[in-house]
């Protein structure tokens, strides 16, 4: 009965597997990623003869999960200043058309006076996730330079997350389920109140708080994965928040999706049986990020979306990453994003101000953030 009181089947994707929401609004993530390639290597020698053979490769490679009716690559060459080419001024461009069509999309970003490039993604949460997206985007790279290099043998990196990552969804589970959501029962919030219920705005009432969102884009050296962590579980004690919201990839044929772990510590869910002890939502898409029953959930929780070690086989230094979950808003659970690529450290934190306020003190060991922004939802009216 409390499952149905809280989980009304229209509202909860992760616990009412199948739940297919049109169109996505509320649930595509924008993840971007930006490249300094070696000195031979020429993005503007890459047309849509190579971007179709390269979207061939990448789908071959996917383990049956990429399709070329899901997935579509392409070109964009921008015009802008020079100086402004940069991941934030990418992330914010209009979306193509294909964004609405596909449950993933591509898109290499070019500026004819840059030797630099960025790749941007949108993903229809339900279809694909995050993770994937990455791993495409960086499989992409490692064929446009095998083919510049002339190899016969164009072998891509397999994707770093399995169906293995989770052995199931048994009873263990589904009795976190209904501990996690008989301890928020009560704590749903209408669409209206700005403010996460953690940031002492909850009583505030008019339209949803803008988001605040900081990069860290250029950790200084000998900071561990480890370290990131640490901050993570500083930040929330200082918020005084109970768990951990962790993301657990899962794949099958034709689709990837996530569960939800809930766990009082990092540590509990660094191995796969940890995870698998404290998954909590099954997998399966997750529900709009502006559905008040999501909000409500998550309102103990700082998100943690671990991103893991990704090492392509590239010449190119990937130089910048972002994640971010299309028009949320400050209502929200805080949200930390921690990657690591080619050894390189990348680790944003979104939230409501109230919230970034307490926290900013204990990511001060991770250098100077990039203050960056919530991209809105997608619109068709912007498309271009």
């Amino acid at each position: 009965r409390l499952l149905i009181w809280c989980l009304p089947r229209e509202n909860f994707g992760w616990v009412m597997a199948g739940v297919s929401y049109e169109p996505a609004r509320g649930q595509t993530l924008c993840i971007c990623s930006g490249y300094q390639p070696a000195e031979n290597f020429s993005i503007q020698q890459v047309d849509n003869t190579i971007i179709a053979a390269a979207q061939n490769a990448v789908v071959l490679a996917s383990e049956g999960v990429l399709s070329e009716d899901g997935f579509v690559m392409m070109k964009t060459s921008v015009a802008q200043s020079a100086t402004s080419f940069t991941l934030d001024a990418v992330k914010g461009l209009p979306e193509p058309r294909e964004a609405f069509g596909f449950g993933l999309t591509l898109e290499i970003i070019v500026h004819a006076e840059c030797k630099q490039f960025f790749m941007r993604s949108f993903v229809n949460l339900n279809k694909y996730d995050g993770v994937r997206a990455l791993h495409t985007q960086l499989s992409t790279m490692e064929f446009l330079e095998a083919h510049f290099d002339k190899r016969k043998d164009i072998s891509l990196s397999p994707f770093p997350f399995s169906q293995s990552n989770v052995p199931g969804y048994g009873a263990q589970n589904v009795a976190n389920m209904v501990s996690f959501l008989g301890s928020m029962a009560g704590n749903m919030i209408a669409s209206s109140i700005p403010g996460g219920l953690c940031t002492g705005s909850g009583n505030v009432q008019g339209g949803a708080a803008e988001r605040l969102l900081f990069r860290f884009n250029r950790i200084p050296a000998g900071i561990t994965y480890r370290q990131l962590e640490a901050a993570a579980g500083k930040a929330k004690e200082e918020l005084g928040l109970q768990y951990f919201a962790s993301t657990v990839n899962f794949q099958s044929p034709g689709k990837t999706n996530v569960g939800l772990a809930v766990s009082r510590t990092l540590e509990e869910v660094r191995t796969p049986e940890g995870r698998s002890r404290c998954l909590t939502m099954p997998p399966g898409a997750p529900p709009p990020v502006d559905d008040p029953v999501h909000i409500g959930s998550l309102y103990n929780s700082l998100f943690y979306n671990n991103y893991g070690r990704h090492n392509p086989r590239i010449a190119a230094t990937v130089v910048d990453f972002s994640w971010d979950w299309t028009g949320c808003d400050a209502r929200f659970a805080p949200i930390i994003v921690a990657c690591s690529i080619q050894g390189r450290l990348f680790f944003q934190f979104s939230s409501a101000a109230e919230a970034w306020a307490s926290v900013e003190q204990h990511f001060q060991e991770l250098g100077q953030p990039v203050q960056s922004y919530v991209r809105p939802f997608l619109s068709n009216g912007e498309s271009a």
